[in-house]
Order: structure tokens, then C-alpha cells, then sequence
């Protein structure tokens, strides 16, 4: 029986690049922290923070350990129950006719029913909601959730203890087909409670037609030549992240007085009139239309906007300072009522045909580099969900397998940063009291 549901816009006359590339579901993680004009998104996270009872550093109220939980003693007394309640973020996922191919056939090849949903539209604000139950000790409802790195909910989640480590021994196909990028991650090491879903790159996009050289560092952003042509983000993350690398210095590994450097660089990059605006999901409206000729950019928006002819001038570089590598992470919360299924579907896709029908309607930086073979040439049953998908993309599956986007190029993997992974509220608010005012007022 298929029980999973939630699906994409069908017939949408909204830009694909907004539906379908990284835009949508990457403002939405992020609106918490940029409610523009307000202050609201710094002041709404400190709520959150609050109510959720963290001060500071989040200690672990208990371990996920204590009581044998994750271990390999525990995974081997749990059983498949043929269900799984899966949480996502919405258009993270195939869907034709509202259904979703790659979930049609794992619960033909498996019998395990998908209760497919799409709650997440911010990491805290989702954090905030499940932590009731995690803290209560009762379940949250979901055996697999999606959880952004660079977004303090994913380190809470892991400090207190209320992710279930994996069985490792029931990760064959990521142990064999994972890509460089996401295998023993900075923010998980080994993996021990995470698997990404997707990830992607903050860069640059430009305007070729206009800005002849090719551009390979963070500087023409900074560039006077460019003056009320240049777009930067709204949402502080973003923009202190860049901050830091205008300076060289790699913001995973930043401190307080780095930020504080990065910020006046920033500032003066306002106060010299360069930036037009700091913008959220609609950069690449503005960069499309021409009111900016340069902007901060997520990949997924670059590449979907070159599939339209009047936007094939519109190009995408990883700067030699690095782009800001993030990563959406399936994990399994704590008091999980079906683990062993949800392991059964995490580990489902990082087979190459099923990660590869997923990519054709995504576009986001792909887990498993050998999907980009399937897309290629396709083959058995991913042939047919891709035959499906067709008409939705508009696009030959070359297009994908080609993008450097998608599948990343060497220099693409050599040019990743991670961002700076906070250790407390204090220093959470700390970064924020330096890079929010500057996407604020005059």
C-alpha cells in the first residue's frame, strides 16, 4: 500500500528556479534569522533558543547511549514494523502527478509503507516543536527528519542526545557509493547520527554577458567598478560566511575577533554604495532582470535559471577563497518508533538509479557521483520514473549529469568551505549582533 503523500507545485506558473532550485526550501531555512527591517529574526531566535530551555552551551540532559540506544547490542533486537513517517523539507523531492517515483519503488521492492511529509520549513523553528516530545522522553511522530548543518538545531539535536546513532552495519550502499563531500562530515564525524539528503554551494553568480573575464574571487563583490550592481544576502549566515573569506580566513574555524573583522569589511562595502540590496529568495530575480550584475548566489537557483535561453548568460563560480558547502541530513530522532525501517530508507538512497531519478528533479549537489552514470544511460526502472519525470524537468538528463552543480568537479570539492559551527547561544547572538544591523536601514 502506498501511504507516503506531499508533493511539489503541479502546473505552476512560478519560475522553476523557485520552485525547484535552491531558493525555496533554502529561504525558508534561513527566514528566521533575516525577517528584514525588524531585528525580528536575531530577536525570534533568541525566543526560540529560550524556549527550548537552552542556555549557553547545551549540556546533554542524557545520552542517547546510556541505556544502550544506537549500540550495536540495541540495533540488533530492533525489528521492521513495514512503516516509516519520513519529515522533509517540501520540494526536496521526484514528484510526477503527485507521486513520487523513487518512494513508489522502494515500497514495491521492500513492502515497507512511506508516510511521506513535508513539515520542515526552518530548522529551529521545527527543532523548537519536536524538542517537547524529545525532552518529555516520548516520540515526535517521525523516523527520519532533515536537518541542515549550518543551522544550530543539527548541534543541539546531537549535544543533548536526541539523535539515534546509525547502524553502521546497515549502511551498505553509502559506505560504498557516498561522495567525498559528505562522508565523515566536520559537523557528524563517522557519520555516527547522519546521512545527507541533499547539500549545495553559497558562490557567486554573475552575469557573463556583461562581466567578460571570468570571475574567481570573492573580491569583484567588493569591487567599485560594480557599484549599485552588486546583490548580497540578507540572512547574516550567509553573509558573515563571506565576510570571512573576503578576509581569508575560513569561517569554520573563525573567532569572535575575525567576525568582527569580517563585519567592517562588510560595512564599508555598504557604506562605498557597492551593494544594491541584501536580498533574500528574490536575488535571482534581480540578478535575471539586471538591477544586479554580481551576486551572492545558491548553486541550485544558477543552474536552473540556465535551463531558460533568456538566462543562459547568467554563470556560477566557486571562488578561489571557497564557496560555503551545506548539506540537509537525514537523521533519526530519539524514541523513533520505527528505526530499523527508517534505516532501510535512509540507506535506500545511496543506490546510484534511485539518487539518480531524485537529482533529475532536484538539481542540488548529488550524494552518490555514480547517479551520474544512471542519468547517462539509464536503464530498468529509472529509466521509466526518468521517462515519467520528462515532462515536468523540460530537460535531457545529460543536462544534470554535466553540471558541475550537480556532480561537482575536483576543483568544486578542493574550493568547499564549511561554516563556523556555534558552541552557544552567546556566540550565536554574538555573530548575529555583528552581521544583521548591517543588512538593516541606511
Amino acid at each position: 500500500m502506498n501511504e507516503h503523500n506531499g508533493s511539489g507545485p503541479q502546473n505552476s506558473a512560478v519560475d522553476p528556479s523557485i520552485w525547484r532550485g535552491i531558493t525555496q526550501p533554502r529561504l525558508s531555512r534561513r527566514q528566521l534569522l533575516t525577517s528584514a527591517g525588524t531585528g525580528a529574526g536575531m530577536l525570534g531566535l533568541g525566543a526560540i533558543l529560550s524556549a527550548c530551555g537552552v542556555k549557553g552551551a547545551p549540556t546533554a540532559g542524557y545520552s542517547s547511549a546510556a541505556g544502550g540506544v544506537g549500540t550495536a547490542a540495541w540495533w540488533a533486537k530492533q525489528k521492521s514494523h513495514k512503516t516509516v513517517n519520513f519529515a522533509n523539507w517540501p520540494y526536496y523531492i521526484d514528484v510526477v502527478k503527485g507521486k513520487h517515483p523513487s518512494l513508489d519503488h522502494f515500497i514495491a521492492t521492500t513492502g515497507i509503507a512511506v508516510n511521506y511529509t513535508e513539515p520542515i520549513s526552518d530548522n529551529m523553528p521545527f527543532y523548537a516543536k519536536i524538542r517537547t516530545s524529545l525532552s518529555a522522553k516520548q516520540p515526535t511522530g517521525y523516523d527520519i527528519i532533515v536537518m541542515t548543518n549550518s543551522s544550530p538545531a543539527l548541534g543541539y539535536l546531537i549535544e543533548f542526545g536526541w539523535l539515534t546513532p546509525l547502524d553502521q552495519s546497515a549502511m551498505p550502499n553509502f559506505a560504498k557509493n557516498a561522495g567525498p563531500l559528505i562522508k565523515n562530515p566536520s559537523w557528524d564525524p563517522g557519520n555516527k547520527h547522519s546521512m545527507a539528503w541533499q547539500s549545495g554551494w553559497t558562490a557567486i553568480g554573475y552575469n557573463s554577458a556583461i562581466i567578460k573575464n571570468p570571475v574567481d574571487s570573492v573580491d569583484i563583490l567588493f569591487d567599485k567598478k560594480y557599484s549599485g550592481k552588486v546583490g548580497m544576502m540578507a540572512d547574516p549566515q550567509e553573509l558573515g560566511s563571506l565576510g570571512l573569506l573576503a578576509i581569508g580566513v575560513d569561517p569554520a574555524s573563525s573567532t569572535e575577533s575575525d567576525w568582527a573583522k569580517a563585519a567592517k569589511k562588510l560595512q564599508l562595502q555598504k557604506s562605498d554604495g557597492i551593494v544594491r540590496a541584501y536580498y533574500d529568495q528574490d536575488y535571482i530575480n534581480h540578478l535575471k532582470n539586471g538591477d544586479t550584475v554580481v551576486s551572492m548566489a545558491w548553486s541550485g537557483d544558477i543552474f536552473q535559471a540556465d535551463l531558460n535561453s533568456k538566462y543562459r548568460d547568467l554563470t556560477l563560480t566557486i571562488p578561489n577563497q571557497g564557496g560555503m558547502f551545506w548539506t540537509d541530513n537525514m537523521c533519526i530522532p530519539l524514541y523513533a518508533q520505527n528505526p530499523r525501517d527508517a534505516m532501510t530508507l535512509m540507506d535506500y538512497y545511496y543506490q546510484p538509479d534511485v539518487e539518480a531519478v531524485v537529482e533529475y528533479y532536484d538539481d542540488y549537489v548529488c550524494p552518490v557521483p555514480a547517479a551520474k552514470q544512471v542519468l547517462e544511460n539509464p536503464t530498468g526502472w529509472a529509466a521509466q520514473a526518468l521517462k515519467e519525470l520528462h515532462p515536468e524537468i523540460g530537460l535531457p538528463t545529460t543536462k544534470a549529469a554535466n553540471a558541475p552543480e550537480v556532480f561537482p568537479t575536483a576543483a568544486f570539492i578542493k574550493n568547499s568551505r564549511n561554516y563556523y559551527q556555534y558552541k552557544s547561544q552567546e556566540e550565536l547572538t554574538a555573530w548575529n549582533n555583528l552581521f544583521l544591523p548591517i543588512t538593516q536601514g541606511a
